[in-house]
């Protein structure tokens, strides 16, 4: 009786173990979907830069309040200082950061407006950091998880000693009772004692196979639900990390790389360029007359036309290529292991389908086609840093759009004197 009663108390155990995975679950997707709506935070802010259109006022006010309402539960979670701290900080920075949105919002007449890019470049700039911090509810999570492994090797001793309980008890008892005891009761205990061991050294496909009808059974049951809900929630954790980073690197509007992805990509592409001695290039495309179009046709049928353009962009790249979108009609192409002669010739290639790409609605556009223009520079090994790259790029693309636009323009170089010149495609 007294080793049944220890197993009833290690199955109510149990049972509160699969209330803490519950949750657990609960609180990731809590963080799943506050991850996702900062996301989404900055949208109505940029369209309302790019279209001034007021009721991107009412989308951020709806967005603000699903924030709210996600970071008043993440707050009731008091068990752990740390959790409540980081809820608490968080709160305070998602206000600050709708507080940012909020003065880009009441910007009068934004579009072009040095003011409203300069306060939406500081709202972006904060959101990196509430991301941040965001992601280390997910590692709070981790750490939780990681204690419930150790809860289950505490229960294996538990076993472990209502095993040596059980045996030293049936010692006491004649041959037939032993054998008996071996069958139903210690068998049964050592399987559920080696599985605890095998679960706990990080092996989570393992099932306990016993079936028996009594306190034992119904703890195998409990143990395999235990590790079937550990072993569905890893998985599940695992593909939410993985959906949030692709969220975190993903234009929402045209599915390319994002600002953020752009300049981390470059930072590593630069520091491989230089360590390996091997060619970079990058090409600056911005849609010429695009305000025209948006004007023409609205500003719907522009993110229409963003989303063709980017895809067209992308039909035309390389496997190792990377495209970006890095804010209204601006995209970035990373070119790797290109020498700047491949580049003008991959940028050409690029100008010539846009021009005869049948995009709708192109008659409206100055000369009745839209066109693009594209700024090359290629990098020069230890005289360059991020920001000098991007800008001999930018500086292409002001040569092409100065010369007429729908033109490829590139900083050419000697490279045994690193001075630049300019050089313009023709059309």
């Amino acid at each position: 009786m007294l080793c049944l009663g220890l197993v009833s108390l290690v199955v109510r155990d149990l049972s509160r173990t699969i209330e803490q995975i519950h949750e657990m679950e609960h609180k990731e997707q809590l963080t799943n979907h506050l991850q996702l709506y900062l996301d989404r935070l900055l949208k109505p802010a940029n369209n309302y830069l790019i279209t001034g259109e007021i009721r991107e006022r009412d989308n951020l006010d709806q967005l603000i309040g699903e924030i709210s309402k996600i970071m008043k539960e993440l707050q009731t979670y008091r068990g752990d200082p740390e959790w409540q701290t980081l809820a608490n900080r968080v709160n305070q920075d998602v206000l600050k950061l709708s507080e940012m949105l909020i003065a880009v919002m009441f910007v009068d007449r934004p579009i072009g407006r040095t003011e409203a890019a300069q306060l939406m470049r500081e709202a972006n700039l904060f959101s990196e950091s509430v991301v941040e911090k965001v992601g280390r509810f997910q590692e709070l999570t981790e750490q939780e998880m990681s204690k419930i492994s150790g809860t289950a090797v505490s229960k294996a001793a538990r076993v472990q000693f209502v095993f040596y309980t059980t045996l030293a008890a049936a010692i006491l008892f004649t041959v037939f009772l032993f054998l008996y005891l071996s069958r139903f009761i210690i068998h049964p205990i050592l399987n559920l004692y080696q599985g605890a061991q095998i679960v706990a050294s990080g092996d989570l496909d393992y099932r306990l196979s016993i079936k028996t009808s009594d306190e034992i059974g119904d703890l195998a049951k409990e143990f395999n639900r235990m590790i079937q809900a550990i072993s569905v929630m890893k998985k599940e954790l695992d593909h939410k990390i993985e959906e949030t980073r692709q969220l975190a690197i993903t234009d929402a509007l045209t599915n390319l790389y994002n600002h953020r992805f752009c300049i981390e990509k470059l930072n590593d592409e630069i520091k491989r360029a230089e360590r390996y001695d091997r060619p970079l290039s990058i090409i600056l495309a911005d849609i010429d007359f695009f305000k025209n179009y948006n004007d023409a046709n609205g500003h719907l049928r522009g993110d229409d036309l963003l989303r063709i353009f980017g895809s067209v962009l992308k039909s035309q790249m390389r496997n190792a290529d990377f495209v970006c979108r890095t804010g209204g009609e601006e995209f970035v192409v990373i070119l790797p292991e290109t020498e700047e002669a491949v580049a003008i010739q991959i940028a050409e290639r690029l100008r010539t389908s846009i021009e005869n790409h049948p995009f709708p609605y192109k008659e409206t556009q100055p000369g009745r086609n839209l066109t693009v223009s594209l700024g090359v520079a290629s990098y020069i090994k230890g005289q360059m840093a991020l920001e000098k790259f991007i800008k001999a790029a930018d500086d292409a693309l002001y040569q092409a759009k100065r010369g007429g636009r729908n033109k490829v323009a590139a900083l050419t170089r000697d490279r045994s004197t690193a001075e630049s010149k300019s050089a313009t495609s023709p059309i």
